[in-house]
């Protein structure tokens, strides 16, 4: 860990020197200082890495700043200094600008007074979870909870003098039920700002306005006197004219470098006005001749009907803004919206540019070009299903950054008063920012019920199982598997399903990707418990076969020991691959461990998910999936990420083959693209032997050494290490 450490600091020391972009340098030194203090802190004994509880001193529902990879800084990320509102808020109450003192004030029958309307105005914004603790106070008194509010503020009031519990001044939700969005406002703003010129497009614009303009004028003063050449001192002022123009046209504007080459028609002419004011009388009238000559034949000479017509349609180019241009103009437009929130009011937020937006650039009437439309379409809201087919959700990733939003309006749900249920919905948004810590020894992250604020205020919401979780959550499953079919459930995905899980009671066990550089080598009990879950709906099927698994030794897995030990699990995924040994042999056993559970799959199945699209259809865009990435392995010189990817993909694709239970969706396979390429032909063709029940080598991802998918000899292929418990073989 400590290697890691130091190098993401000297990776950000070489950013913060180095790069071009001075945002992208300040960043950079940010991430410098917080690297560390967390160097600093794993030396003095301050933070203890892999703990849920990393930084000594502070309870675990404390929110951390945490830096790439889980590693907490050592800093509370509710620790900084009063804001604005709160010294305005100590100066019109005559306190000193200090936590504690601030703090106290809150809890004044007045301070409590002004959070009652925050609860019943919702004017208020939750940015970490600590920013709610004292609106939590007030909705508990609310409902006469005092004993509640007395352990409440026992458990805060030791940190009062050092976070923020209060919220920041804002505004009730624009939002209806359903609606998400992608970005917020600010967001959007953000990105526009930072719209950066096309080099091409300028380049363009450079040549438009600047040099073809020069070009004629240069032209124009050759043509008019090459037959019959007199320079008298007029002529030669207008030379000199001409020569300064061009000398300082090509110091101001470098884009356009075809202008300033040698041999090109501009620079030609100019030399010979050069020759011409020097008094040599050696300018070359025959080149000259030849340049106009190819001029004229090209484009016709300044003044002639062709040449006015090009130089006309160029100059309604020229005058067309550039997308960076309108971007800015647009920006200015979505800062004045509120900024937390995404575009409510779409068709406002695209319309052309107004009168009142316009600038010597952007005149009235612009239309907003592509690339603002797409970044605009970023915080367009609407209901998850649309923002898929808008393009908007690209990944199963983004999609799972998505369903907190979702989710919060079902804690919303299940409290009585909608107050609390608003800001229950809050502070999970808030909680669902929080970043994942790294933790060792089957730690558990803290989840959203061990807040204190938050168990004291569940105290007032439905004990029962809630319907509307459950059928959000049947949704939420059909979404993914028809939009992303060969992508495994991210772990964000994974850790709001288990929330809506619990919400409707529903005991079924989800299992999220583990990191292969810290595994330990033992699974957690739920892991054997999703293992069984496919092994009673995947027994006999063809991924079983597939995979060489004996799914009846699955079932026959001893329940967990006291310590919430599952010792033959372990040892049955295993092998005799040692855990620890490197990277590449936790990335086998986990991918094992996926392949024995189908990785969440089969709890979907249970659990009743009926995807909009066929098992059949999902099977083949699995596949095609599948396919892609290995074809962009073929290309990459850094295949390995590709082709663990597409063997993932490949195992999801057979679990569907496995479900719709029909064998001749394998043979359309061999119609998809790619599938006529090495080595897509040796996995159908060990799928189709499969199927005549012949025993295969499956195609996995990971491997110690090169993958077999490398070469395109078999020889190279290798039968797995399959599941070895003590006793049997599987």
């Amino acid at each position: 860990m400590s290697q890691y450490v130091h190098h993401q600091l000297l990776r950000a020391m070489r950013t913060a020197a180095d790069h071009p972009d001075p945002d992208v340098r300040e960043a950079a030194s940010e991430r410098v200082e917080r690297w560390q203090q967390v160097i600093d802190g794993m030396a003095d004994g301050t933070l203890r890495i892999g703990s849920r509880r990393p930084l000594v001193g502070l309870p675990a529902w404390v929110t951390l700043r945490v830096v790439r990879g889980g590693f907490a800084t050592g800093k509370a990320a509710a620790a900084i200094p009063p804001a604005v509102d709160e010294r305005l808020r100590a100066q019109r109450l005559g306190i000193e600008a200090t936590r504690q003192a601030i703090f106290e004030s809150w809890l004044t029958p007045e301070g409590l007074a002004e959070l009652e309307v925050l609860l019943e105005t919702g004017a208020y914004n939750v940015g970490f979870p600590e920013h709610a603790v004292l609106l939590s106070v007030a909705a508990l008194l609310r409902h006469g909870a005092d004993d509640s509010v007395r352990a409440l503020l026992d458990e805060v009031a030791p940190l009062a003098g050092s976070l923020r519990f209060s919220p920041y001044p804002g505004a009730p939700s624009p939002l209806r039920p359903g609606q998400v969005s992608r970005w917020t406002a600010r967001q959007v703003a953000g990105a526009l700002e930072k719209a950066r010129i096309n080099p091409r497009v300028a380049a363009e614009r450079e040549a438009l306005t600047v040099w073809l303009p020069l070009t004629d004028k240069v032209v124009a003063f050759w043509a008019g006197i090459v037959e019959a050449p007199t320079f008298d001192e007029g002529r030669i002022d207008e030379a000199r004219a001409l020569v300064a123009d061009y000398d300082r046209a090509a110091q101001q504007h470098t884009r356009c470098r075809k202008y300033r080459r040698p041999g090109e028609n501009l620079p030609i002419l100019i030399d010979a006005l050069r020759q011409v004011i020097d008094g040599q009388g050696t300018w070359p009238p025959g080149r000259v001749k030849h340049v106009l000559s190819r001029i004229e034949a090209k484009r016709g000479l300044p003044g002639s009907k062709r040449s006015d017509d090009l130089r006309a349609r160029q100059a309604v180019a020229a005058s067309r803004p550039l997308h960076a241009e309108v971007a800015v103009v647009v920006a200015d437009r979505v800062a004045r919206l509120r900024g937390d929130v995404g575009l409510t009011d779409f068709p406002a937020a695209s319309a052309p540019i107004s009168d009142d937006e316009a600038t010597d650039v952007v005149p009235a009437g612009t239309p907003l070009p592509a690339s603002v439309l797409r970044t605009l379409r970023l915080g367009f809201v609407s209901d998850l299903e649309e923002l898929i087919e808008l393009g908007v959700v690209p990944s199963a990733e983004v999609l799972a950054s998505l369903v907190p939003q979702l989710t919060a309006g079902q804690v919303a749900s299940s409290a009585d008063d909608p107050l609390v249920g608003a800001l229950l919905a809050a502070i999970y948004r808030a909680f669902r920012q929080r970043r994942s810590l790294l933790l060792l020894d089957l730690e558990r992250q803290v989840r959203f019920k061990e807040l204190p604020w938050v168990a004291a205020l569940q105290g007032l919401t439905t004990d029962g199982p809630l319907d509307d979780p459950l059928v959000l959550a049947r949704r939420l499953g059909s979404v993914v598997l028809d939009a992303f079919p060969g992508t495994i459930l991210p772990n964000g995905f994974v850790r709001e399903y288990g929330t809506l899980l619990d919400m409707a009671q529903v005991r079924l066990p989800l299992t999220e990707e583990l990191a292969t550089d810290i595994f330990m080598g033992r699974f957690s009990p739920k892991f054997q418990q999703a293992a069984k879950v496919a092994a009673e709906l995947l027994h006999g099927s063809l991924y079983e076969r597939y995979y060489g698994i004996d799914y009846a030794a699955v079932l026959g897995l001893p329940e967990p020991d006291g310590h919430g030990n599952v010792e033959e699990f372990d040892r049955m995924v295993a092998g005799d691959v040692p855990a620890g040994r490197s990277v590449a042999a936790n990335g086998q056993i986990i991918e094992r461990q996926q392949i024995l559970t189908t990785h969440n799959l089969a709890v979907l199945v249970k659990l009743g998910v009926q995807p909009g699209r066929s098992w059949t259809e999902l099977a083949h865009r699995a596949a095609k999936r599948s396919f892609e990435l290995l074809e962009r392995a073929r290309n990459s010189p850094w295949p390995l990420p590709a082709i663990k990817n597409a063997a993932y993909a490949w195992r999801q694709a057979v679990f569907f083959l496995s479900i719709c239970g029909d064998d001749t969706a394998t043979d359309a396979l061999r119609d998809l693209p790619g599938a006529t390429t090495w080595p897509t032909t040796q996995i159908l063709d060990d799928l189709t032997r499969c199927h005549q029940g012949e025993p295969v080598t499956p195609f996995t991802g990971w491997t110690q050494g090169p993958h077999w998918a490398q070469s395109t000899v078999l020889g190279n292929r290798k039968p797995p290490l399959w599941w070895t418990p003590p006793s049997a073989t599987l």
